[in-house]
């Protein structure tokens, strides 16, 4: 898919875009800050991304995935006459057809749905880092022989929510689009990056880490920037998200997903999209957002470089059913923050916790400090 993002300076005309993601605050808020109108569709439509969005539309969402009826009857109700296209997040790794009915009303901005059913379908992917001879977990697409480290995973899921221990059943094998993958010891850690198609920015190195549950064990917690990474990581995670640029043309921002052992990496995923860890990063000399629509049209000359500050994130879960008071004084720090009255189940994100720091394990101590604080006003 060759096309190039209409952005006209001209006085009087209004720069708009679409923005569709299961948490689309980040991209909203520096879309915004670019100077675009933006039409937000997103799961949450918590108060910030309301605030920043011209308009915004809440989307269901079930099965790890945007729910197609619902996704289709909101395109069909708006007018998007004057857009530049649609920008995506996470939402359709699990369903890659609704980009392509999408598509059918606005120019894509990002990488292909093809480009995203492959990198989301486990066999395709697995073969692909096989061949280009990216180390990864081992996985099985059979039943097991025996359970005991391994882990069971579906494919497109994002989050964490998707991933759990394997049962001791040796004769089922995994559902369509599942897989079983060896569980690797090590540090959770990614790679953010921007691509021409052809050769791939650095964004950024992150380290992550989780906020498990009883039903989630690998459930998504935080991540931090600027991690000091070895530098054998650093390489490894370059060379990997570069020959996976050369494989499938990757465009935009991406994220690569990884463990780091001591020096050894093993490549978990590849989230082809906007990602969540595009809010730990900004620039002095350029939006972050006019960088990922330069990079989806083919230009990723003259990258200016990031802040070299550190900057963290937390998800903070609901522990039981609650209804969020009217009343609730946010901190300055929290985001995603849900509308007042709100009714938020047992386990679901109720908002984000940010904290910048001088190193990132300055940022992390940071977050997790006040993530801690936050979730002991709410249960009061």
């Amino acid at each position: 898919m060759k096309w190039r993002v209409r952005v006209s300076n001209e006085a009087g005309e209004i720069k708009k875009i679409a923005i569709a993601a299961v948490s689309s605050r980040p991209f909203v808020c520096e879309a915004a800050a670019a100077g675009y109108q933006v039409l937000a569709l997103d799961t949450f439509a918590d108060a910030d991304t309301q605030r920043a969005a011209h308009q915004s539309c809440r989307v269901q969402y079930s099965q790890g995935h945007f729910d197609a009826a619902d996704f289709e009857r909101i395109l069909n109700s708006l007018e998007f006459n004057g857009y530049a296209g649609l920008a995506y997040g996470s939402g359709f790794e699990a369903a890659p057809e609704l980009l392509e009915l999408a598509a059918q009303y606005l120019p894509l901005i990002g990488n292909t749905p093809l480009v995203l059913r492959n990198m989301k379908r486990p066999r395709q992917f697995f073969m692909l880092l096989d061949g280009l001879q990216i180390p990864h977990p081992q996985v099985s697409f059979r039943p097991l022989d025996k359970a005991a480290g391994w882990l069971y995973k579906q494919g497109g899921g994002s989050g964490g929510t998707h991933v759990r221990k394997a049962l001791p059943l040796p004769s089922i094998a995994p559902e369509r689009g599942c897989y079983f993958q060896r569980e690797v010891r090590g540090v959770p850690v990614s790679l953010l990056f921007a691509a021409d198609g052809k050769q791939i920015r650095v964004i950024g190195f992150n380290r992550q880490w989780l906020a498990p549950s009883a039903a989630m064990p690998y459930r998504y917690g935080g991540a931090v920037s600027q991690a000091n990474l070895p530098e054998p990581v650093r390489q490894q995670l370059i060379h990997a998200a570069q020959q996976l640029t050369n494989a499938v043309g990757l465009r935009g921002f991406n994220s690569l997903d990884a463990i780091m052992d001591g020096d050894q990496v093993w490549v978990l995923e590849i989230n082809p999209r906007l990602s969540a860890t595009f809010d730990l990063y900004q620039s002095d000399a350029c939006n972050l957002f006019d960088l990922h629509l330069r990079a989806c049209a083919g230009d990723i000359s003259d990258w200016p470089l990031v802040s070299a500050r550190a900057k963290a994130h937390q998800i903070v879960y609901a522990p039981s059913d609650l209804v969020l008071s009217d009343a609730m004084n946010w901190p300055a720090w929290a985001a995603d923050l849900p509308l007042p009255g709100s009714h938020i189940l047992a386990n679901n994100p109720i908002c984000t916790v940010c904290a910048r720091g001088e190193s990132a394990e300055a940022a992390q101590a940071l977050v997790l400090a006040r993530a801690k604080a936050l979730e002991d006003i709410i249960k009061k």
